[in-house]
């Protein structure tokens, strides 16, 4: 009996041994196999770069005043702010060709007069629903909805609205809470969220206000819901809905007050429902990037919960769970709006091409290629006056809004735009890269 009890207690203490030692194996066996594979996804990114391969001619007026773009796989379609037409153009993403606009709207306004025509400009920030509605930002603190729906009676054609002003910058005759600017979608509550950036005061002299941002229902009649400030923040950028966590991701850019940081870039995360900031992930700027900007612009969420974010003028890729940066990328600027393509695996972003030295030099506009899976740069394209890249998953095209300026139209020689390469001088365009699959 005592040797048996012996050997039992002698198996009790080895086993628990034997079975950890095996899950130790199987963690490094599982650690091994993700790290080839993420090795693999790599060196398939590197033997297919993205190249420029085209334009895409836009009607009505030269494309001097763009903002946000976006790609919706269930239209196929590309669509984006165009100011310069009053309006959102829309493009056939498998085709590549111009196929509509809605029109209606603010167009290339001033801010800070104080009356419903020097209020902002529109469109800004734009989105598609599942249920084929198409949701911009506008002047005048002015979201429109419009049908974008090939097979609708009411296609191309607005059909709701709803106002982000709140009375500390607005009132029956002043007008003071600028643009409604980017927004986000909750698919799960049928929210959207929209920030306004650089509200005034309605009383003068018009100092600026905390920015805000609105949540409207996305269920007629798109009825306003709520707001939340940021006391202290130098604006708002772009809401992003994380499916996952079930929150909204919200750039919000620092503050320089005599030429000391006061408040750091940072992403705050937003409740849906209790319509509060639960936490904010700060960005120090001198820290991560070795500068004093404050700018925090565009983000996209690639695969495990990791966030690309423009911050601190470079892409930088942190965890949407904790905040953690795991890489600054270095390469490229920043830019504006940044995208995440989950049909090749990469975030696109358009900066200046930052090497050292910049290819070609001096340095141009680019589209940045950043692997989403390690979070490692892979290459710039020229693309001079092209931003806000946005992809279509389906066939992989990368869209980029090619934005000229006045003296360009005036003298449309001296383009130099991408648009221009392919003999569309003064107008603007939209560039078309894709991969190279050899």
């Amino acid at each position: 009996m005592k040797k048996v009890m012996f050997l039992l207690l002698g198996l009790a203490l080895i086993l628990p041994w034997t079975i950890r030692a095996h899950d130790d194996d199987h963690g490094d066996r599982d650690r091994d196999e993700h790290g080839r594979r993420g090795e693999e996804h790599h060196e398939h990114n590197v033997r297919t770069p993205v190249h420029l391969v085209g334009v895409i001619p836009v009607p009505g007026n030269p494309v001097t005043s763009a903002d946000i773009a976006w790609t919706d796989p269930v239209t196929e379609r590309y669509y984006f702010a165009d100011r310069s037409n009053f309006g959102v153009d829309i493009i056939d993403a498998e085709d590549d060709v111009f196929v509509g606009r809605v029109t209606g709207m603010a167009g290339p306004l001033p801010s800070g007069g104080g009356t419903a025509t020097t209020n902002g400009p529109g469109p800004n920030g734009v989105l598609v629903t599942p249920k084929r509605e198409l949701w911009a930002g506008d002047g005048n603190s002015m979201v429109r909805v419009a049908d974008v729906d090939p097979n609708s009676l009411n296609y191309l054609n607005l059909i709701g609205a709803a106002s982000t002003a709140i009375p500390d910058c607005d009132s029956a005759t002043a007008h003071y809470c600028g643009r409604a600017d980017e927004l986000g979608f909750d698919a799960r509550h049928r929210l959207i969220l929209v920030a306004n950036n650089a509200p005034l005061n309605v009383n003068a002299p018009h100092a600026p206000i905390a920015p805000y941002a609105t949540f409207i229902s996305a269920v007629p009649p798109f009825s306003v819901l709520g707001h939340v400030s940021f006391p202290n923040a130098g604006g708002l950028e772009q809401p992003l809905w994380d499916a996952e966590i079930g929150r909204f991701l919200l750039t919000v850019p620092g503050k320089i007050v005599n030429g000391l940081i006061t408040a750091d870039p940072s992403v705050a995360v937003i409740n849906p429902t209790t319509e509060m900031v639960e936490k904010t992930f700060n960005l120090n700027c001198p820290t991560l990037a070795g500068n004093t900007s404050v700018s925090a612009n565009g983000i996209a969420l690639g695969p495990f919960q990791h966030a690309l974010v423009s911050a601190c003028g470079f892409p930088m890729i942190l965890s949407a769970l904790t905040g953690h940066v795991f890489n600054v990328i270095r390469q490229v600027g920043g830019g504006d709006e940044v995208w995440h393509n989950p049909g090749d695996g990469r975030f696109y972003v358009t900066g200046l091409d930052m090497r050292t030295p910049p290819v070609p030099s001096p340095a141009v506009q680019s589209l940045g290629v950043i692997d989403a899976e390690t979070s490692t740069w892979l290459q710039n394209i020229p693309d001079v006056r092209g931003k806000n890249p946005a992809a279509f998953a389906e066939n992989n095209h990368v869209f980029t809004i090619v934005q000229i300026n006045a003296a360009i139209v005036a003298a449309p020689a001296t383009d130099n735009s991408t648009c221009a390469q392919f003999g569309f001088k003064g107008t603007g365009c939209v560039a078309i890269f894709e991969h190279d699959e050899k």
